[in-house]
């Protein structure tokens, strides 16, 4: 990423941070909107409740509560005793416990295992037996002690609920029991025939009726006085109760079956009196009006606002990355998996969908608890103003963060589709992936093996492979055998697709085989062959031997021709001068003169044709090798200026100025002699032959970093080179075309020939019309035969210094080097 697109990722993360702290501040901003709102709501609800008091369903709960009390209490003043309201309500149960007890007891003592079930027989009424033995037949189980002591328990706490709610609503609903004569048995008030005589309120509503319960049990509604407009809808409420068990509710459905039942109120009179809006207004803790609390938000403003507020958070986190160069959702934290994802996601939406802790934030910060708590704190009033803005801001920059970041992660799944995003990020995809690869990878273990390799960890994967499969099926018991089925079925096709794979690489490569077999080289083999992938390396290896052998067949057939035609045209030229002037010798009519003229040409031209006969014989012996070398330790730089003395006459006919760096001291190297002035002598006659006149050719001795001792040859071409370097060095190949020059085109052949037959390299360079040629062989000498020669050398040396008479000079430059190289090349060992 440049320094470009990371400003303008950092413009991006701006904007987020912007929006979500924009965000924040917004839903900041809109508290007061939001709880005016909340109070909008909670005067329709207030409303509403109003309307809903009505239904008068409250008011008859609360008088059935009352019912069960009253007759509780008159049941204890019969019985002269406290009683439970289970001994009230669920007569002959305790009888039913203890016989149960005591055929347990009986069932140890005789060693017989304790009947859990109902006995048949009468306790408590006379239907008792006929519901234990309708309950044995349904198959509905036994009823033992536990279950009849929790239906005991069950009863108790109810009876203990009505109790709360009769002292509870005492002071607002207010009764007197009737007796068969009309007069009061009992009253929650002082004077009940005044309280009940006197009229109705005309201020409110206020009803007074009668609930009768009959020898049955059942309950109904008489003497009703009110608003004739009420007496329907509470008439509705109380029919409810008219057969009601309050048991059915609190037990399981076992419950009718357990041969004890609810016995309510019987034979009795109860006059009712009340304000209803008072009773209902007291059920709902309610003095007229409501209470706004953190619901009324939830109810009102809370999912509107925070919606919209998140809607434009979805919609820039969908968009936004659709600017490139802001590269947003690339980074490592937005390529969370989508089930830790998810997990998180989850969380935030339990948060913000019940809403109970933002509203709470709300409904604190506004009627100022919030603030209370940080002036209680320590903080200063303006300071907790702040403070409490600001840590709204932070939950909501924290609640819109993790919102905009799960968006941005989501959006995976438009960007990279829906397939790639399942593989990529999901951990299910992910397994899923794995587990194909693995189950791939088992079963093509063959396809991918490498033959040449043993084989034995390749076949022991296998079998444990396999056994741990057939491991998995076996812990499956009889369910295995379907496991098996499905596995062999599974087994069965998977081999046969890749049996069937193996057929098609397997024709593949037979095809590529019959078609180089047909001479076609150039075939190709792109597709992936699997385990016969070393075959297709193999036969790509053979194609390539196959291409160069031919190659170098086509090569060498053109050699041959070529070899013919040029071997033929140096050969005819003097041949056939020397035929024209044997020719003229033969005439009668020649003067002396002529004749030694031809004499002399037939001469030349003979030397001439053995030269190319003798070049010939060179080169085919360094092409094959046979070339036989006399190595002993020549000083090249000797050897090199007797080349030069020799050519003198010719490199001065060439207007060529040779350039010598040579060093001052000897170079030995155990060469041939003769060979590698021949180098020497083909090189420099190279270069005179066709080096452009006028300019200048330089000829290097040096040493390299290796060790190794480097002649370099250099001069520019008088013709433009329009053969390669390789080509020069062939056999027969000059640097014109037109072959107009003295030259059979193998002294380059030869001079190579003979370095690589001295293990050296010779190197042809060649830049537009720069010619360079570089010999390199490594510094080596036969050292005992060198000791023996420098010895001989300071002897004489020695002797020349204390001669007295004067020793010879060289009268020129070229007999001092032909002295040295004679020195050297003459020098012949010690015994």
């Amino acid at each position: 990423m440049d320094i470009k697109s990371k400003s303008s990722h950092k413009w991006g993360v701006l904007i987020i941070i912007l929006a979500v702290l924009g965000a924040a501040a917004a839903t900041v901003k809109l508290y007061p909107y939001m709880t005016n709102k909340a109070r909008d709501y909670e005067a329709y609800r207030t409303s509403r409740i109003k309307e809903k008091i009505r239904d008068y369903s409250d008011l008859s709960t609360q008088v059935m509560n009352f019912s069960y009390v009253i007759w509780h209490q008159q049941k204890q003043e019969e019985a002269g005793r406290i009683m439970t309201y289970s001994e009230t309500y669920l007569p002959g149960l305790d009888e039913k416990l203890r016989e149960l007890q005591r055929t347990k007891q009986a069932q140890q003592l005789q060693g017989e295992p304790a009947a859990a079930g109902n006995e048949t027989g009468k306790t408590g009424d006379g239907n008792d037996s006929d519901y234990s033995s309708y309950a044995e037949e349904l198959g509905s189980g036994p009823y033992d002690v536990d279950y009849y002591n929790d239906l005991r328990n069950q009863m108790n706490k109810a009876g203990n609920d009505w109790e709360n709610y009769y002292r509870r609503y005492s002071s607002n609903l207010f009764y007197r029991v009737v007796g068969a004569n009309g007069e009061t048995l009992r009253s929650n008030v002082n004077r009940p025939d005044e309280c009940f005589g006197k009229p109705l309120s005309d201020k409110e509503r206020e009803f007074v009726f009668t609930v009768q319960f009959s020898s049955s049990g059942s309950m109904k509604v008489t003497d009703f006085k009110g608003d004739d407009s009420d007496w329907f809808t509470f008439l509705q409420a109380m029919n409810r109760y008219e057969f009601y068990d309050p048991l059915v509710s609190r037990t399981d459905e076992s419950y009718p079956y357990s041969g004890v039942r609810f016995l309510g109120p019987r034979n009795m009179t109860v006059q009712f009196r009340c304000f209803p809006d008072k009773v209902t207004n007291q059920a709902l803790n309610m003095d007229g009006k409501a209470g706004m609390d953190y619901q009324s938000y939830i109810d009102s403003s809370y999912y509107p606002v925070i919606g919209s507020i998140c809607f434009f958070l979805l919609v820039l986190a969908l968009a936004l990355p659709a600017v490139k160069r802001f590269e947003i959702g690339r980074s490592a934290l937005c390529r969370l998996s989508f089930e830790p994802l998810s997990c998180m996601g989850a969380v935030w939406m339990a948060i913000m969908g019940s809403g109970g802790l933002p509203a709470s934030m709300i409904a604190g910060t506004m009627d100022g608890r919030l603030g209370e708590e940080l002036l209680k704190a320590g903080l200063l009033p303006v300071s907790a103003k702040a403070m409490a803005v600001l840590i709204n801001i932070l939950f909501w920059s924290v609640v819109y963060g993790f919102f905009y970041w799960g968006i941005t992660c989501y959006r995976a799944i438009f960007s990279l589709g829906f397939w790639r995003y399942c593989k990529e990020r999901t951990w299910l995809g992910r397994f899923l992936c794995f587990s194909q690869r693995w189950l791939v990878k088992m079963f093509n273990v063959f396809d991918e093996t490498d033959w040449e390799s043993r084989s034995t960890r390749m076949i022991g994967k296998a079998v444990i492979a396999n056994f741990m499969i057939l491991t998995l099926i076996s812990c499956l018991w009889f369910w295995g055998i379907g496991a098996l089925i499905i596995y062999s079925v599974v087994l069965f096709f998977l081999i046969q697709k890749y049996w069937g794979q193996m057929q098609e690489k397997y024709n593949r490569l037979l095809e590529g085989i019959n078609s180089m077999a047909e001479g076609n080289l150039d075939i190709e083999i792109d597709e992936d062959l699997g385990v016969f992938n070393s075959f297709k390396k193999q036969l790509a290896r053979i194609q390539t031997g196959f291409k160069k052998a031919v190659a170098q067949e086509v090569k060498s057939e053109h050699t041959k021709s070529e070899l013919i035609t040029n071997v033929s045209h140096d050969l005819k030229t003097p041949l056939t001068a020397i035929i024209t002037y044997v020719n003229l010798l033969k005439q009668e009519h020649i003067t002396d003169e002529e004749r030694a003229a031809y004499i002399q040409v037939l001469d030349q031209k003979a030397m001439r044709l053995k030269v190319l006969i003798e070049d010939l014989f060179e080169v085919s012996k360094a092409s094959c090798g046979t070339v036989s070398l006399h190595p002993e330790n020549v000083d090249i730089i000797s050897l090199l200026k007797q080349v030069r003395f020799e050519l003198a006459d010719k490199i001065e006919e060439s207007g060529i100025e040779f350039r010598f760096h040579l060093p001052e001291e000897r170079v030995i190297l155990y060469l041939d002699s003769q060979k590698t002035y021949r180098i020497f002598e083909n090189l420099m006659v190279n270069i005179i032959k066709y080096g452009m006149p006028g300019t200048r050719a330089y000829v290097q001795v040096f040493r390299d970093q290796e060790g190794s001792v480097v002649i370099s040859m250099r001069n520019v071409s008088a013709e433009e080179l329009k053969v390669s370097p390789e080509e020069l060095s062939e056999r027969f190949v000059r640097g014109d075309a037109s072959r107009n020059t003295e030259g059979s085109g193998l002294g380059l052949a030869i001079a190579r020939g003979f370095v690589e037959a001295q293990e050296g390299s010779m190197d042809i360079e060649v830049e537009d019309d720069l010619f360079r040629v570089v010999i390199r062989w490594k510094e080596k000498r036969k050292e005992p035969e060198f000791q023996e020669f420098e010895k001989w050398a300071d002897e004489e040396r020695m002797e020349d210094e204390g001669s007295k008479e004067e020793p010879v000079r060289a009268e020129t430059e070229q007999e001092k080097d032909t002295i040295n190289l004679r020195t050297v090349t003459e020098y012949k060992p010690l015994d």
